[in-house]
């Protein structure tokens, strides 16, 4: 039986949660499945607070802000967690937490190569599909070969 590579974009929203649920009942409990949690983030920018007296009063949003970093890094390690207790082999369950260099869609066309599976989560609400429909068609648009589940 072929390997299941899976790429899974995590951006923890609910949405997320019913795409983690599918890949749990779809491929929970199998040998040949490796799944990666993908989440990319924009970079904090290097701020010079000797540069500038004013730029004193930046570092406590600046620390709040990498802190918040630090947690959704736990969290998507959490979510790891779960998923091997779901029944996923722990040594095929790689995170994927790192700085955007480019646009969100591109860094999942990048992630998905080598993969065969791409599970992508969507919600209903009209204002979220007018900011996000542009990502999902350029990643559905880029995508050949690999299966594109999206889970509503």
């Amino acid at each position: 039986m072929a390997m299941f590579r899976i790429l899974l974009p995590y951006n923890y929203s609910p949405n997320d949660q019913k795409a983690i649920r599918f890949a749990i009942e779809t491929f929970a409990g199998q040998k040949d499945v490796q799944l990666t949690l993908f989440h990319v983030y924009t970079p904090l920018p290097a701020i010079d607070v000797k540069a500038n007296p004013e730029n004193l009063k930046l570092r406590s949003g600046m620390h709040f802000l990498a802190s918040e970093l630090k947690e959704r890094e736990a969290a998507l390690e959490t979510v790891r967690e779960m998923l091997v207790e779901s029944g996923f082999d722990s040594a095929n369950v790689t995170c994927v937490f790192k700085k955007r260099k480019k646009s969100a869609a591109e860094e999942i066309i990048d992630a998905a190569e080598g993969c065969n599976v791409l599970v992508l989560s969507r919600g209903a609400g009209k204002v979220t599909h007018f900011f996000t429909r542009s990502i999902y068609a350029r990643v559905i648009g880029a995508m050949s070969g690999v299966t594109i589940c999206v889970a509503t």
